[in-house]
């Protein structure tokens, strides 16, 4: 077996890396790989999480995922200790294949392709946008504004909520669109409203200038060659192993993130 190992600049992390260094140096058939990995052992936070997605962008289907929880609650990285790290080794990590698929959306422009567990944001930061927006080829609206961002479910509690988009909640098979601060007067208007898809819908989008345009796919940006863009669920998952017996459920991280003062009681 083959794995690779990512960790963040913090210190705690560098400890806790040599700790899981030291647990698979007693696996004779563990090979390190940081090019064609069968596991990435992940320590650190979602950012760190979403680098090794990108890193291992072009081998998704063969490879596993098992985050190492660090520092605060995350959507991504909130399932694993090292101590069902080391039991995982100690039971024999083939018997214990157990993992969570999340969706993945494909972003192609021109020959290029991108995928992202999170969100996708094409924006101009410097003067309004103006772009048409064709969902299966049918066009929906000709929008001016600041961009759009997609977000599958477990990236739409992140910009895309910021942009009052929708919270979608995580392992269905959707993705939505937002729009990011559309010109409104009274001679032009735009739908206005997130909207969420499933995997039978594929949106277009046609820029009428890329000049300053940026493509932000979660944590990288990208310069765009073609003013066509184009939007859909991915075949590909993310397969991440849930090692722990005692779960966080999403319920649970909505309310620790975003709830105000939810242990209040009235009296």
């Amino acid at each position: 077996m083959k794995y690779s190992i990512l960790t963040n600049r913090y210190q705690e992390s560098k400890d806790m890396e040599r700790e899981i260094l030291a647990i698979v140096a007693d696996q004779p058939d563990f090979i390190q790989d940081d090019v064609n990995p069968n596991y990435v052992f992940v320590i650190g936070g979602d950012g760190t999480f979403l680098s090794a997605v990108h890193k291992f962008s072009q081998i998704l289907g063969q490879v596993i995922f098992i985050p190492i929880k660090f520092g605060g609650i995350g959507f991504y990285t909130s399932h694993n200790t090292v101590d069902d790290f080391k039991k995982l080794f100690a039971s024999g990590i083939e018997k214990n294949q157990k993992w969570v698929e999340y969706s993945l959306l494909k972003v192609t422009n021109k020959q290029s392709i991108w995928y992202s567990i999170n969100e996708v944001k094409i924006v101009d930061n410097t003067r309004p946008t103006k772009m048409d927006v064709f969902i299966n080829d049918e066009l929906l609206e000709t929008f001016r504004g600041t961009g759009m961002v997609f977000a599958t479910p477990s990236g739409s509690s992140g910009f895309a909520k910021s942009a009052h988009g929708s919270v979608i909640f995580p392992n269905t098979n959707l993705f939505e669109m937002v729009e990011l601060f559309p010109v409104s007067t009274n001679k032009f208007r735009t739908l206005n409203a997130p909207i969420i898809f499933d995997h039978n819908q594929v949106i277009t989008l046609n820029l009428k200038d890329i000049t300053n345009i940026t493509l932000a796919v979660d944590t990288a940006n990208y310069p765009l060659t073609d003013p066509q863009v184009e939007v859909r669920l991915s075949d590909k998952k993310i397969k991440i192993m849930s090692l722990s017996q005692v779960r966080t459920s999403k319920t649970k991280i909505l309310n620790d993130i975003f709830v105000l003062n939810n242990n209040t009681k009235d009296n």
